[in-house]
């Protein structure tokens, strides 16, 4: 079967039958019609499985497009100094969005639906996501609400626990998607950069703090 989003797999569907019963009743234009638009939906919502690199502190990019923006930037959620990596999402690429990393979802921001505490004037026409990892390091993901068209489908709300490079629903069409990481965290990715959601690496988070190991006294 050909690779469907969840969130889409209703739309493919009627549409399907919808020709289906068009084209039986004889009216073959608009049957085609549907078929046509069938086939485009199914373009629009595939979702194709995604091999992980292996990094264990790897930062993955949460969505398919081009970096177009690496700065530094206060984290709205943390309010600490931290890296921000700007991505555009590609106009037919695929609109799955994915977790850069294993954490827990500490915070949630849905302008006009659900708003988890005070809502930063940075996060006002975004959907927004923070994130714990089990280390303490702090990252949020944020997906621009600002222009049409748009469709997102983000069913991760707080308290879940999402592992590295899982999805965490769909969200189109064209539109950024923004990742800040504690400055602690090294960043790889380059502006121009095409990188593809939850495969591509485009930074590392610190590695946890070891204990000393006290020498040995002549």
């Amino acid at each position: 079967m050909f690779p469907l989003a969840p969130e889409g797999r209703i739309f493919v569907i009627v549409t399907a039958w919808m020709a289906v019963i068009t084209l039986l009743l004889g009216h073959t234009g608009p049957g085609a019609a549907l078929v046509a638009l069938a086939v485009a939906l199914m373009l629009v919502f595939r979702d194709f499985a995604r091999q992980m690199p292996g990094s264990a502190l790897g930062l993955l990019a949460p969505a398919d497009g081009v970096v177009v923006s690496v700065e530094e930037a206060m984290d709205p959620f943390t309010r600490r100094p931290g890296h921000r990596v700007t991505i555009r999402q590609r106009g037919l690429g695929e609109y799955s969005i994915h977790s850069p990393q294993e954490g827990r979802i500490v915070k949630r921001v849905w302008p006009g639906k659900e708003t988890d505490g005070p809502l930063d004037p940075q996060l006002i026409e975004q959907l927004a996501l923070a994130f714990e990892t089990d280390e303490g390091e702090a990252f949020t993901v944020a997906y621009d609400l600002g222009h049409w068209p748009r469709f997102v489908r983000i069913g991760a709300i707080t308290g879940n626990r999402i592992g590295r490079g899982k999805r965490l629903g769909f969200a189109g069409f064209g539109h950024t998607v923004t990742l800040w990481v504690t400055r602690q965290a090294s960043i790889s990715a380059q502006v121009g950069q095409r990188v593809r959601a939850g495969v591509d690496l485009i930074g590392e988070l610190p590695a946890p703090n070891s204990s000393p190991v006290e020498g040995s006294k002549a």
